[in-house]
């Protein structure tokens, strides 16, 4: 993530109410997800150092450390329900669908229960965060998002 990213996920991250957000992960609470659940994509383990959780693209809600375990047991859970693999998740829309970054590629997809079939948010992590600072954006449009 560059530094211009940074910068605007953290101001929207404080203009949030406190209620809507989670404080910064620590690296011992990081290191211990991972222990049980692999590794972090490297863009989303900076973003939970970063934000915490609560920013994200289009609205959507993005799991903070604490709901990441569930998210991740739920989606094992129902794992012969879903047909995404290789996918890290990070969250659930509104509609209950899974969404998260595919290891493979580093794009940012979702599976929908209701239509099928899994779709691209994003072309990376990075891009889907700019399209939630900039709701009309393409994805990927906002200034220096590639890192």
């Amino acid at each position: 993530m560059n530094e211009r990213l940074r910068q605007l996920l953290v101001a929207a991250w404080h203009a949030c109410p406190e209620e809507e957000r989670h404080p910064p992960a620590a690296e011992g609470d990081l290191r211990a997800f991972e222990v049980e659940f692999g590794t972090i994509p490297p863009a989303f383990r900076e973003y939970l150092t970063v934000c915490g959780g609560r920013v994200g693209g289009d609205g959507e809600w993005i799991d903070g450390l604490p709901e990441l375990a569930d998210s991740h047991r739920q989606f094992r859970a129902d794992n012969e329900f879903w047909h995404m693999r290789g996918v890290f998740i990070i969250g659930w829309d509104g509609g209950g669908n899974p969404f998260g970054i595919e290891l493979s590629s580093g794009r940012v997809l979702v599976e929908d229960h209701d239509f099928g079939g899994i779709h691209e948010m994003a072309p990376s992590f990075p891009a889907f965060l700019a399209a939630g600072l900039s709701p009309n954006a393409e994805p990927g449009a906002a200034p220096d998002t590639a890192g």
